[in-house]
């Protein structure tokens, strides 16, 4: 029981470390750890000198909300956030989620939609549309205001909020808020950048190293505990 139990929190370790470095080119991205915690006093026992047996069990996830490296890539659309901060965006039934990956596009109408296909909101939950004949390329403040041809053509949804790691993750580099109020947003955005996954991959190879040798170990100790309770059981099946 202690044993597939350990292996159970390393598999999903291994599962988090695994999914942090496939994410480490994803635009905005944040590094995932898994929260555990040491439960004893359960009213089982050993098979052995019969004691309390404690074990460790995944509680969920934290994450890693420091600012990713932020790198310029010229396109007009991109746009980077520096401070604690998401943009608004529609998700898929229409409701508000939030994102840090900032690397968007015009569709064929001239509305502004992340790497997805979700609508980018305004600062009053509305989409953006930016009319794309003019010629000229948005020009986006540090306020998140947008200009075409020194019109003003909306202003990106950018807010924080007061627990930032409390959002969930729910796909497409998009956060659930559940419910908690946004905030004003303090920091400024930077047109023709993106913001880069804050995963160090160095670490996570190293952590799926270290995951990898404690679940061989793991294994081991189960299949050296079956062993001994079989000629166990033999020899007091010849007795």
């Amino acid at each position: 029981m202690l044993g597939l139990q350990t292996q159970r929190v390393l598999q999903r370790r291994l599962d988090v470390a695994a999914n942090n470095l496939a994410n480490v080119n994803t635009s905005g991205f944040k590094a995932d750890d898994l929260l555990t915690e040491e439960v004893d006093n359960t009213g089982a026992s050993a098979d052995v000198a019969p004691t309390d047996i404690r074990f460790v069990r995944d509680i969920g996830l934290g994450r890693d909300m420091s600012q990713g490296e932020v790198a310029h890539t010229g396109n007009p659309l991109d746009v980077a956030i520096e401070g604690s901060g998401f943009f608004m965006v529609q998700g898929p039934n229409g409701q508000t989620m939030y994102t840090r990956d900032g690397a968007f596009h015009l569709t064929g109408d001239g509305q502004l939609v992340t790497a997805d296909g979700h609508p980018v909101l305004n600062s009053g939950g509305a989409p953006i549309t930016i009319e794309s004949d003019t010629g000229e390329s948005p020009q986006i403040g540090r306020d998140g205001a947008i200009t075409v041809a020194g019109n003003e053509a909306g202003h990106l949804g950018v807010v924080t909020f007061a627990a930032p790691s409390a959002l969930s993750k729910v796909g497409d580099n998009l956060w659930d808020a559940h419910g908690q109020a946004s905030q004003p947003f303090e920091g400024v955005v930077e047109q023709g950048a993106l913001e880069g996954s804050n995963v160090r991959p160095v670490v996570e190879i190293t952590r799926l190293i270290e995951i990898s040798r404690a679940y061989q170990s793991a294994a081991q100790f189960i299949a050296n505990t079956d062993s001994l309770r079989q000629r166990a059981i033999q020899t007091l099946g010849q007795a």
